[in-house]
């Protein structure tokens, strides 16, 4: 009698490679569609795979079979021969609409260089593919960016609610400083609950620029001003602050930076002033797979917890550091 063919050992489920074998068909699928740009040609009325594969001069089997993976994938409808984009598509994937995506997507669809991830990690020479705070990719995060952009207001009972939890209140004289402010959701709509806040801005020229546009929409643009620049070269200036908001960068750089960072703006802020820090981190039980993203496209990045930061923080002269939701953290200028 042969044991193991008798009572065969119980393997376990492959639910999860199934999920990323299917991961990678998808992200297949959708690039090819983004770089032939098939969202926009629907758009236009090239709604039959035979129209379309015959007007760009495409194989016909090929693009039938990119179209109704679409559909699989629930970015296309079809009715008999013909295609239609969902809401979602003509939303974000139309190179036309302020909330467009697909620039964002064919950029990051790469960002492990090609399989470069792993020998990164075995020699620590990195970023792989750019680093993503450098110039050079400011039309990425214009494009990372592209909902708030268009929407800001959407935002404006998630930044209620995170200046509520911090305990920072909206008044007459508050001076707010947005390092690396990007859209400036947070910042804009603590301005938006007073007129007496004052915010200013500081990030690369065209972010800025989108920015200003924000603050008007928002009807707080006489409240705001702006500072164009690197966030290392420009000066903060001594006292100036009652708030500095850190929203989305630290990660990217190591301790050494950090500390110079938080130093600046301890200097910055007046005595009593609170700097808060949004940032991945390593203990925040809701965040996804992105922390060799983080490692990928920077020189010297990562995430920490809430004890490194705490560390950062009091060498660069803070007290009273507080862990804010596992999201935020809240330092004191004494």
């Amino acid at each position: 009698m042969n044991q193991e063919t008798d009572h065969p050992q119980t393997m376990p489920e492959v639910k999860v490679l199934d999920q990323l074998n299917e991961a990678f068909y998808q992200v297949y699928i959708f690039r090819a569609a983004l770089e032939m740009e098939v969202f926009a040609k629907v758009a236009t009325g090239e709604d039959t795979s035979e129209q379309m594969a015959a007007k760009e001069g495409w194989d016909p089997v090929g693009t039938r079979m990119l179209l109704d993976d679409l559909c699989c994938l629930k970015l296309l409808e079809r009715d008999g021969p013909r295609y239609r984009l969902v809401p979602e598509s003509e939303c974000y994937l139309l190179p036309e609409k302020p909330a467009y995506w697909g620039r964002l997507l064919l950029s990051e669809f790469n960002w492990e260089g090609n399989g470069g991830l792993a020998e990164a990690i075995r020699t620590g020479r990195r970023p792989i593919r750019y680093s993503a705070t450098t110039p050079e990719v400011v039309d990425t995060w214009i494009a990372c960016y592209a909902r708030r952009w268009s929407a800001p207001d959407a935002y404006q009972e998630q930044s209620d609610e995170l200046w509520r939890t911090l305990g920072i209140q909206a008044r007459d004289g508050l001076r707010v400083l947005d390092v690396a402010c990007g859209p400036a959701p947070r910042s804009l709509a603590l301005a938006g609950c007073h007129p007496g806040v004052g915010v200013t801005l500081l990030d690369w020229e065209p972010i800025l620029q989108r920015a200003r546009r924000v603050a008007g929409t928002l009807g707080v643009e006489k409240q705001v001003k702006t500072i164009a620049g690197d966030l290392w070269s420009v000066d903060y200036g001594l006292d100036q602050f009652d708030a500095i908001y850190l929203g989305n960068i630290t990660h990217f750089f190591g301790p050494e930076e950090n500390a110079r960072l938080f130093r600046k703006a301890h200097v910055a802020l007046v005595r009593g002033g609170v700097l808060v820090i949004s940032a991945a981190r390593r203990d925040d039980p809701s965040l996804g797979v992105t922390l060799l993203w983080l490692y990928a496209v920077s020189a010297s990045g990562a995430a920490y917890d809430f004890g490194e930061y705490k560390s950062m923080l009091e060498r660069a002269g803070f007290s009273h550091v507080e862990d804010v939701n596992h999201q935020q953290i809240k330092a004191v200028r004494a």
